[in-house]
């Protein structure tokens, strides 16, 4: 019944739908909480993300905005006739077009519905703008937080709200290029107590709010985000602390940058050169249990107490993964590898990920958050011993056609990370097998490339296995 209710809510974004879902809802005394709702969880069903003021009076305040000066205008009326019909991701480094889903028009408090993205990252990350554009003011509320407000082509606005800060230097009347800084991803405003996110809108050129997520299609290449990125930090205000920041978060991201020979400027390169490996990554506070299912896709608080006790339970390579990432509030690939950790370490079955009644009932008797777990880890392959040998600690190099419980858990370690064995079906992330096969090569070669490992030939070795430990 639950998945018809979020059908059906999708389906009728009008008050019909709405009020379907509500009546169907209520009777049950609960609101659900359905995946790819960004952030209904961490403050109920109706939540306060965006700005509080009506329709109307945010219309007008925009259309104000336009109208400055005439100096402004200039600069407005230089930008493109026609808007972008794709937009690029804003945020720079840590989200992809596969980590967000629709939330546009989804209720929020005093009867409002959410008029923008909802985008989950790191707090700090730096925002960019996807197109020309020109900053019509940069402004601090108590809904919107920090919020800086853009022309753009097509005679369209652009919003970004709930900034940790504002880009150094950013104010009205400043020209941005594509991948100029807009500020960095935040929890301010009504956004607090929640994870960080970035809430991005779009205006049409009669300051009518329309969805983003149709429109958003692109990423930056990885040459552009490390040029825009050049640009950003001679911009800020220390260098080496957002560098090192960045390396924190995102080391792959350079690591993958160096070996496809583009340079990195001087402070990320030192910064990847004296940052510590397993440095901690930022992360969101969550004490409260896990209630509800949640699966792949659901994000806020729910999520945050999820992955908190999964970090703690530390059951697994794909929960030291987890601890790495942080806990951002976002159900993905590597909060459900490190489920499924648990899950095999207590035998509940079907260990697929799925965070339902039977992990529920557990973690609610188990409430240490995972001082009391007791389970048998899924060892990482630096730790399994070799099919067939005693249990010493002994490991073996990995090639194709080879069998074991070892292969499995390089499948799973791939599968958490980002090197896909499979997408659906054997091998692939809760399916993992004990068969070194064509995919499994293929996975291998794609990790190995894009960590400058020589040479890409999808054998699993000394150094291959040394660098899929620090994943």
């Amino acid at each position: 019944m639950l998945p018809c209710i979020y059908v059906i809510t999708y389906l009728y974004k009008g008050a019909v739908g709405f009020a379907l879902c509500l009546a169907i809802i209520l009777p049950f005394g609960f609101l659900y909480t359905p995946a790819h709702a960004a952030t209904r969880t961490y403050g109920g069903f109706y939540t306060a993300d965006g700005s509080s003021e009506s329709s109307a009076e945010r219309q007008q305040r925009i259309n104000s905005y336009r109208r400055q000066s005439s100096d402004l205008q200039k600069k407005i009326d230089a930008l493109d006739d026609d808007a972008d019909e794709d937009v690029t991701m804003p945020v720079l480094f840590g989200v992809t077009l596969n980590d967000i889903s629709p939330n546009f028009g989804d209720p929020r408090s005093g009867g409002r519905t959410h008029e923008g993205e909802d985008i989950l990252g790191v707090k700090g990350t730096p925002v960019v703008s996807p197109t020309e554009a020109v900053v019509l003011r940069a402004v601090t509320g108590a809904s919107e937080g920090n919020a800086v407000y853009t022309a753009n082509p097509g005679g369209e606005v652009f919003v970004y709200m709930h900034l940790d800060r504002f880009g150094e230097g950013v104010s009205a009347g400043d020209v941005l290029e594509r991948g100029s800084l807009i500020g960095y991803l935040g929890d301010t405003g009504n956004a607090a107590g929640g994870p960080a996110h970035l809430h991005f809108e779009i205006h049409d050129k009669s300051n009518k709010p329309t969805d983003p997520f149709p429109r958003l299609t692109e990423e930056f290449s990885l040459k552009q985000k490390i040029s825009y990125l050049e640009d950003i930090l001679k911009q800020t205000d220390d260098e080496d602390e957002l560098a090192e920041f960045l390396v924190t978060n995102f080391r792959a991201t350079f690591n993958a940058a160096l070996a496809a020979d583009i340079e990195l400027p001087d402070s990320m390169v030192k910064a990847l050169a004296t940052v510590p490996v397993n440095a901690p990554r930022a992360a969101s506070a969550g004490s409260a249990l896990p209630s509800g299912d949640l699966d792949l896709g659901s994000s806020g608080a729910a999520v945050i107490a999820l992955q908190t006790y999964l970090i703690q339970a530390a059951s697994g390579p794909a929960a030291a993964s987890l601890a790495k990432a942080g806990a951002t509030g976002t159900f993905g690939p590597l909060t459900k590898a490190a489920l499924i950790e648990l899950q095999i370490g207590l035998a509940i079955k079907p260990a697929s990920g799925y965070y339902g009644p039977e992990t529920r009932s557990y973690v609610e008797k188990h409430p240490n958050k995972g001082s009391a777990v007791v389970t048998t880890p899924v060892a990482s392959p630096t730790q399994i011993p070799a099919a067939g040998t005693a249990s010493s600690g002994a490991v073996r190099d990995l090639e194709l056609g080879m069998t074991g419980e070892d292969v499995r858990a390089l499948q799973i370690v791939l599968n958490a990370n980002g090197y896909p064995v499979a997408i659906t079906g054997s091998g692939s992330l809760g399916n993992e097998t004990t068969y070194f096969g064509p995919a499994t090569k293929a996975a291998v070669i794609k990790f190995q490339t894009e960590n400058a490992i020589r040479p890409a030939a999808g054998y699993v070795g000394p150094v291959t296995r040394a660098a899929l430990a620090f994943l």
